[in-house]
């Protein structure tokens, strides 16, 4: 939570809070909201073809990424 990418989700996410449009995180957590977040890739037969987990909270694949696993994923699945 501290690395300087993630602060601009973090502000927005307590503005959402202090706005009433989410509800802030329980005390007690099993890897619920403050959580760091991961990204599969699942083929459309259930296949995972790419996982990728988070570093920090803000910490998601880049579309350029996303679309190279894409394509790379397609040629296998040809």
């Amino acid at each position: 939570m501290l690395a300087a990418r993630a602060w601009r989700a973090i502000a927005v996410g307590t503005l959402d809070i202090l706005r009433g449009r989410a509800k802030p995180p329980t005390l007690v957590q099993d890897g619920g909201r403050l959580g760091l977040p991961a990204d599969f890739l699942i083929a459309p037969d259930g296949r995972v073809m790419a996982a990728g987990y988070g570093v920090h909270a803000d910490d998601q694949w880049p579309v350029g990424k996303l679309l190279t696993l894409a394509a790379e994923a397609r040629t296998v699945l040809a």
